[in-house]
């Protein structure tokens, strides 16, 4: 579920989800499977404002790569490039060819549009 929380005096205020989101757990509420699920987030870590900004925001590529713990050599080695290479697409503002976008999809398993 993606969400993200605001904090006062160190301890979570308030939980800011996406709309469509808030409106789905709203509709679905009076079902018993949906308290479990509200019962799971409760346990899931809560990240401060500025850390779940920067996850939001961050390169996709590296964000992917770091979600799966491989280093930049390895995603190299995965794709057949250099490590100077997946450097360049970790750079802030980095832009992708077709061909790059096809290969990062492949590689990690999701749509060529998260690379757009």
């Amino acid at each position: 579920m993606e969400y993200q929380t605001i904090k006062e005096n160190g301890k979570v205020k308030f939980v800011v989800l996406p709309v469509n989101i808030f409106q789905a757990i709203l509709d679905r509420l009076e079902d018993e499977s949906d308290l479990r699920d509200i019962r799971e987030v409760r346990s899931e870590p809560l990240y401060d404002q500025s850390e779940a900004e920067n996850y939001i925001f961050m390169n996709p590529v590296k964000r992917e790569r770091l979600e799966r713990g491989w280093t930049q050599q390895k995603l190299a080695n995965r794709i057949g490039v250099k490590q100077a290479t997946v450097a360049k697409w970790e750079r802030e503002g980095a832009v992708y060819r077709k061909t790059t976008r096809q290969k990062l999809a492949k590689v990690f398993g999701i749509s060529e549009a998260s690379f757009s």
